[in-house]
C-alpha cells in the first residue's frame, strides 16, 4: 500500500475506494502510523494520547468497520505498555509489523479451522467479496477438495466481480449469481438441480450478542438458508468484535444506485444488514470454529486490552 496524503486517505475511504474490511483497517493502521511517525510532539504519554484520538476519528470513517478501530486501539495500547518515547520511530514500526504478523497468523488459523468445514462434491454460497472467505476455499482446494462456488454479483459496486476473478485465478469453479435470486437459489425452494450444502458470509462487524453486520443481503441469505436447515458459518477475525456498540448499519449514497435519477427521486441504499445470531451455525475465528454465544468470552480472552472500551448495555 502506497503512503498518501491525509485528505486522498479519507476521500478513499469514504468513497470505497478502498475495498473489504481487511483492506480498509490495514490502509487505516497505515495512515495512522504514518501520522505518528511525522509528529514532532511526541515525547510524552499526553502527546500519544492525542495523537491516539486522531487515530480514533480516522478509523470511524466507515461506521461499520470495527476491525480498523480495534487495530487502531491494539497499536495504542501496545505503544502506553512499551514505548520509550527517545526511541519513538523505532517502536511505532516494531508495533506496526507484530501487528500485521499477528494478523498473517490468524489469517492462517481462519483457513485452516474454515477449510475443514468444505467437503468435496459440495456446492458453497457465499455473498459480496470476502478475503478471509476467498483464503478458505483455497485452503481447501489446496489439500485436494473438490465444490463450486455460487457467489452474488454484489450491487451496486459489484464487488461480486473480485470474488469471481480471484476463484478463477485458484482455479476454484464458480457461478456468477444475480443478487435478487440469491435468497431463492439457497432456498430448498428452488428445487433439487442446485443443492446448496454450505454458506459462508464474511462479516464487517460482529456484535456482542453474537449477530453481525455484513453487505446488505446477508440477512435474506441467512434467513433462507436458516429456513430450508443449511449451515451458515460466519468468517471473520474476533478483532471485528463491535465491543464498544458503534457499528451503524451504513446509508451510502443515492448517487451509487442511479447518478442520474429523475428529479426528487427518493432512493434508500443500505450499503449493510444485520444477521441475527439465531440464523447463524457458527463463527469461523482465530479460536477456532465457536458459536456465536461465545463471542464476547473469547474475544476478551485473546484481547483483553478491549476491556477498556466497552460501554455498559
Amino acid at each position: 500500500m502506497k503512503n498518501t496524503s491525509l485528505a486522498v486517505f479519507k476521500k478513499n475511504i469514504k468513497k470505497v475506494k478502498v475495498q473489504g474490511a481487511s483492506s480498509v483497517a490495514l490502509t487505516t493502521l497505515q495512515q495512522v502510523v504514518l501520522l505518528m511517525k511525522n509528529s514532532r510532539r511526541h515525547s510524552s504519554p499526553r502527546d500519544l494520547t492525542k495523537l491516539c484520538r486522531q487515530g480514533e476519528t480516522l478509523a470511524k470513517l466507515r461506521p461499520a468497520e470495527p476491525l480498523a478501530r480495534n487495530l487502531i486501539r491494539w497499536l495504542v495500547n501496545s505503544l502506553q505498555l512499551q514505548v520509550n518515547h527517545k526511541r519513538w520511530q523505532a517502536d511505532i514500526r516494531r508495533q506496526e509489523r507484530m501487528i500485521k504478523s499477528k494478523l498473517d497468523l490468524i489469517d492462517k488459523l481462519i483457513s485452516k479451522s474454515g477449510s475443514t468445514l468444505i467437503k468435496s462434491g459440495s456446492n458453497i454460497f457465499t455473498h459480496c467479496h470476502s478475503s478471509q472467505v476467498e483464503k478458505i476455499l483455497q485452503q481447501a482446494k489446496k489439500v485436494g477438495k473438490k465444490f463450486i462456488v455460487w457467489h452474488t454479483e454484489t450491487r451496486p459496486l459489484f464487488q461480486g466481480r473480485i470474488t469471481e476473478k480471484h476463484l478463477k485465478q485458484a482455479g476454484i469453479k464458480s457461478v456468477l449469481v444475480v443478487d435478487s435470486a440469491a435468497a431463492w437459489l439457497v432456498s430448498n425452494h428452488s428445487g433439487d438441480r442446485i443443492k446448496i450444502n454450505l454458506v459462508l458470509l464474511g462479516a464487517d462487524s460482529i456484535e456482542r450478542d453474537g449477530s453481525v453486520i455484513n453487505k446488505i443481503g446477508s440477512f435474506g441469505i441467512a434467513l433462507a438458508a436458516y429456513e430450508s436447515r443449511i449451515p451458515v458459518y460466519i468468517v471473520a477475525s474476533l478483532l471485528k468484535l463491535d465491543w464498544d456498540k458503534q457499528s451503524k448499519v451504513e446509508l451510502r449514497s443515492e448517487q451509487e444506485l442511479w447518478p442520474q435519477a429523475p428529479k426528487a427521486t427518493r432512493i434508500l441504499n443500505y450499503a449493510f444488514d444485520k444477521v441475527p445470531a439465531k440464523f447463524i451455525t457458527g463463527i469461523v475465528t482465530e479460536a477456532g470454529i465457536i458459536k456465536p454465544v461465545q463471542v464476547k468470552t473469547t474475544a476478551l480472552k485473546f484481547y483483553p486490552w478491549l476491556k477498556k472500551y466497552r460501554k455498559t448495555d
